[in-house]
């Protein structure tokens, strides 16, 4: 005889020599294996796959929007007009008035850097990111910190009327330093 019949001839045997009732316990310990190993190798997995589902979709949408959002913005900034150096620096030098009294800008070469004594926090945000579409000025430097407010532009007829800040804008964050932009190349 062949060896590989050896094993099967004395599993059959000894499946044989015992009584029924033996019998059904080692068919029912056979049984609650073989559910273990399927429930362990094919079924636990797909299940907390299952349940994982719905947060790794919701992760997954998150994702794509801010893809979606970033792709946006760079089509409105591939698209926004290319404007010429000198456009670019003329754009600067009126919009700096946003930023109060102490603003100053200092344009040489393909660089322009921007003063600051006491400008608030939001409009020195909003004033960045309209140099960067208006001016497509990018910062390549930035040395700021936060100060208290100063003076800053009176709502008023008279442009050249300053007021000290108001308690209302106690709470705002005031920044002064510098800000170095690179200006688009002229061509």
């Amino acid at each position: 005889m062949s060896r590989t019949h050896l094993p099967l001839q004395a599993l059959q045997q000894a499946w044989q020599q015992r009584n029924p009732r033996e019998k059904k316990g080692l068919a029912l310990v056979a049984l609650l294996l073989t559910l273990a190993l399927l429930w362990s190798l094919a079924l636990n997995p797909a299940w907390r796959t299952w349940q994982q589902a719905p947060a790794k979709q919701a992760e997954l949408d998150r994702q794509t929007q801010r893809m979606r959002e970033l792709q946006a913005q760079a089509k409105q900034l591939q698209s926004a007009p290319n404007n010429s150096a000198a456009q670019a620096r003329q754009w600067l030098e009126a919009s700096v008035r946003d930023l109060g009294t102490g603003a100053r800008i200092q344009l040489q070469g393909d660089r322009a850097t921007l003063s600051v004594e006491s400008a608030p926090a939001d409009s020195m945000a909003r004033w960045l990111s309209q140099a960067r579409e208006r001016a497509q000025a990018l910062p390549v430097q930035a040395q700021l910190k936060q100060v208290l407010p100063t003076q800053k532009q009176a709502p008023s007829a008279t442009p050249s009327a300053t007021t000290l800040a108001s308690p209302a804008d106690a709470n705002a964050v005031y920044w002064g330093g510098s800000v170095v932009l690179r200006l688009p190349a002229t061509p």
